[in-house]
């Protein structure tokens, strides 16, 4: 099975073995439009870009170029208790030579693109349904513990002068690299600050604060556009560059209880809350000690514990999902919480 050829910066296969599923992306197509369409669940695109990472990003992508159709299972329209948000999915499709390639209906430019409140609802006749752990724009914005961060490229100023502290969505920013240091204009980074942890913890995390888009670029600095805001932007924060952060899919399965037989597998504990409190529940972001290296992927869901007394069974306290992954730890949400958690509670993986 032959592509035609077309125009793309991606290096997409030219062929495929016969039989291979395929589709072909037209003008206004993204990823969350074809999973539903072919996949019928929207919420499966990250497992439709997974197959195909000869696109380097989701929010980008090009007529001409070939989608190849996994087998995965399927939530059917029929379990989807909501609608995607107007923001939902990745981007659309972009433009040829000569322009930069406006992200089509659905899509977005930077980390506060991605699905709606939508959930999938309980499980269909193929096997396990699943739900997106949380929003693409929260997961975007998460914080995560700091491990060798290069901070050095920073904001270095901005168009307003100093008549403003803080910094948001279409403001104007002042880079302290340019084209001598590899950056031009049409580059996305993510703009981020080291926080001293100050609720008795050792060490610092990362909070992103938005997402900037060069508009143009110097010898040694150039001028940036922010596309998208966590909070408050300012200058001295620093950049890296943008990689697209899929949502992880949850399967829906019950949640693990004081029943719940220890697993024998990987543990850890929770290392620090990624929130300004100590005692911990449902919904809160914490950082677990165990990450890339261990084999932890997004997705892997924790049953939490404690021993309470040292003769006595494990007192689970809840679970949580992995959201995000680093080399030696992974930024989770507490999923379930059936009494309060804290720093040095111990995880199993499920």
């Amino acid at each position: 099975m032959v592509v035609a050829e077309h125009w793309s910066p991606y290096q997409a296969p030219t062929s495929y073995p016969e039989g291979t599923q395929l589709h072909i992306i037209v003008d206004g197509d993204t990823l969350w439009a074809i999973s539903g369409q072919y996949l019928e669940n929207p919420y499966l695109w990250p497992q439709l870009w997974d197959a195909n990472r000869y696109i380097d990003d989701p929010h980008l992508i090009y007529p001409g170029d070939p989608v190849m159709l996994p087998d995965v299972d399927m939530v059917r329209p029929g379990d989807v208790a909501g609608e995607p948000g107007a923001a939902a999915g990745p981007g659309g499709t972009a433009g040829g030579p000569g322009g930069t390639g406006a992200a089509g209906a659905g899509g977005a430019a930077g980390p506060g693109a991605g699905p709606g409140g939508g959930q999938a609802g309980a499980g269909g006749p193929l096997g396990p349904t699943f739900y997106p752990a949380y929003e693409e724009q929260t997961i975007a914005c998460a914080g995560f513990y700091a491990e060798n961060e290069d901070d050095t490229f920073r904001i270095i100023g901005t168009e307003e002068g100093d008549s403003k502290v803080g910094y948001a969505v279409g403001d104007i920013m002042y880079l302290g690299r340019g084209t001598n240091q590899g950056v031009h204009a049409g580059n996305r980074f993510y703009v981020q600050r080291l926080i001293d942890f100050s609720w008795g913890m050792d060490g610092r995390h990362v909070r992103r604060t938005g997402a900037v888009v060069v508009l143009a670029a110097q010898a040694d600095s150039s001028m940036a556009e922010i596309v998208a805001s966590c909070t408050e932007m300012q200058v001295g924060d620093y950049l890296t560059p943008f990689s697209p952060i899929p949502v992880p899919l949850l399967p829906r399965q019950p949640a693990a209880t004081r029943l719940t037989p220890e697993t024998g597998e990987m543990r850890g504990e929770i290392v620090a809350s990624l929130e300004e409190i100590t005692t911990l529940g449902e919904g809160y972001l914490v950082s677990i000690n165990v990450g890339e290296n261990d084999g932890v992927v997004p997705g892997n869901l924790f049953t939490v514990f404690r021993y309470v007394h040292p003769d006595a069974p494990r007192k689970v306290l809840g679970e949580l999902a992995v959201l995000t992954v680093q080399q030696e730890h992974a930024t989770a949400k507490i999923m379930e919480s059936y009494d309060f958690m804290v720093v040095g509670d111990l995880i199993e993986l499920k």
